[in-house]
């Protein structure tokens, strides 16, 4: 017996009164790619979910449900890769719509973009650093971005703070991860300490905002909203 998850083009899915994603039990029609999530259960894309469920979701309430943000970023990869990225000849995937292959018959797989994000603590002050993104100024976050070529994961972090808000950073330690398919990414979060209470480096414009926070202050902020790793690790420093 199967199933199917609808997810929209933008990681939409309907959920239904108790916040639970939708699945139906017959494959929705007009529908574009399915992909298999496992025993019985396929997600399938289609061009607007709303008519399935009280209301939809986005892919960043998912952020813990590992099935939902498999789903959304399976039908991402369906829908970025038509053609071989090496011969440009078309692809076609396999039975379960998750690997293809071109002329060449090299295998392509679902490509994951890791990610770093991160605690930055003020030495001797129990204060962490927050930023509003100029992209995302509505809130404040966690400073994050994409690992690049040739770095460690602690190198990238280190290098994302000294390039947003111009800190230095030490003793850069493993926190958790979490995928997160808007970006088909894997976050990978981190504590660090600074020394630097004001900026001694240039920064990059990404962050318009920097705010020194306690525990107390958080109450009073917009913050990176529940489902994401940002706000789950600033909700474990405050209940800490």
């Amino acid at each position: 017996m199967r199933d199917y998850l609808p997810v929209d083009p933008t990681g939409h899915v309907p959920v239904d009164a108790a916040d639970r994603a939708v699945r139906l039990s017959t494959p929705p029609s007009p529908a574009g790619p399915a992909v298999h999530l496992g025993g019985g259960r396929w997600a399938v894309r289609v061009a607007d979910v709303s008519a399935y469920g009280e209301r939809v979701r986005d892919a960043r309430f998912f952020g813990h449900d590992r099935e939902v943000s498999r789903a959304i970023a399976l039908l991402r990869h369906r829908d970025g890769y038509s053609f071989d990225p090496v011969d440009g000849s078309p692809l076609t995937f396999d039975d379960e719509g998750i690997r293809a292959a071109g002329a060449s018959g090299r295998p392509l797989f679902p490509r994951v973009n890791p990610a770093v994000i991160g605690l930055v603590h003020l030495a001797g002050a129990e204060r962490i650093l927050l930023g509003r993104n100029a992209a995302r100024g509505s809130y404040f976050s966690l400073i994050a971005g994409y690992v690049d070529a040739g770095e460690n994961l602690e190198e990238a972090f280190a290098r994302e703070v000294w390039e947003e808000v111009g800190r230095r950073v030490t003793d850069v330690t493993y926190w958790g991860s979490q995928p997160w398919a808007i970006s088909g990414s894997l976050m990978v979060g981190f504590t660090a300490i600074t020394s630097d209470r004001e900026a001694v480096g240039g920064t990059d414009g990404e962050i318009i905002e920097t705010r020194w926070v306690s525990r107390e202050e958080l109450a009073d902020l917009p913050l990176a909203p529940p489902g994401s790793i940002a706000h789950a690790m600033i909700s474990d420093w405050r209940d800490s």
